[in-house]
């Protein structure tokens, strides 16, 4: 054999080597490529794979070299596609949560809140007052201040009384003291009066300077003559009473009220 035969056969032999696929000495399970693509749900397509690993066992087989035949191999099975573990959809499960569960619940809003709040409140302190007045005990506590009042008033009334007794029947009797009370009043009605008709200048003088419109002047005028008909009518002659100086008189002219204080003036005598 000639030197350039056995070249050409060592080079073919290399370039033959160099074409075959890189076989690790140990034995590796394949695992699935695992790519950037999220995991598909599907389920795995077994004749793909198939196919690719009879193209690759037929490409080893036209790589290897006729000298070198490879031992027989076991023919290549294409393994059976397992089941997929969730190849079927799911049967629907029961809801355990009824529609009218689901539905929203209807909340009252704030302002409704806040008027039934505030009506609660109301009917609280409505309460709260109602116990308080009937296990108060005020009301016979005023009873009793009633009559402490009124037995003051009276003690009172009787020592003023035989004081001004004495003072009536020195000044010349009842007629005498009526008298007096009836010039008094005289004289008060006299500056009442000169007061209103003084008032009653600074009012026209007013009006006529546009300061007080004519219905405001009515109405002032109106409301002067009905006080002076009320003053006549009050010291008005009346008729001749008794010349003797009573309890009630006193107290009539103290302007106490008989029935207030608790005194009879048929029976000239203090009630109770």
């Amino acid at each position: 054999m000639s030197t350039p035969q056995v070249k050409r056969r060592r080079l073919n032999d290399a370039t033959n080597t160099l074409k075959r696929p890189f076989k690790s000495p140990f034995r590796t399970p394949i695992r699935p490529n695992i790519g950037s693509d999220p995991p598909s749900s599907d389920p795995p397509d077994f004749s793909t794979a198939a196919c690719s690993t009879s193209y690759t066992t037929s490409i080893r087989a036209v790589n290897t070299p006729a000298s070198a035949p490879a031992p027989p191999k076991a023919a290549a099975t294409t393994p059976a596609p397992s089941r997929p573990r969730y190849n079927e959809p799911l049967a629907a499960r029961t809801s355990l949560n009824t529609p009218s569960r689901l539905a929203p619940r209807k909340t009252p809003s704030k302002p409704s809140l806040t008027r039934e709040l505030m009506q609660l409140r109301n009917e609280i302190q409505i309460l709260t007052q109602a116990e308080a007045l009937a296990t108060s005990t005020k009301d016979d506590d005023l009873q009793v201040l009633i009559d402490r009042w009124r037995t003051a008033s009276r003690a009172a009334a009787e020592e003023l009384f035989g004081s001004t007794r004495d003072r009536v029947n020195r000044m010349g009797g009842v007629g005498a003291w009526k008298e007096r009370e009836k010039e008094a009043k005289e004289r008060t009605m006299k500056w009442d009066l000169e007061e209103r008709e003084a008032e009653r200048e600074r009012m026209e003088e007013a009006k006529e300077n546009g300061e007080v419109d004519d219905e405001a002047y009515d109405r002032y005028a109106e409301m002067i003559d009905e006080q002076g008909k009320d003053e006549e009518e009050d010291n008005a002659p009346k008729a001749a009473d008794d010349d003797s100086f009573t309890m009630d008189l006193m107290l009539n002219t103290l302007n106490i009220d008989l029935k207030l204080i608790g005194y009879n003036k048929e029976a000239q005598r203090w009630d109770g």
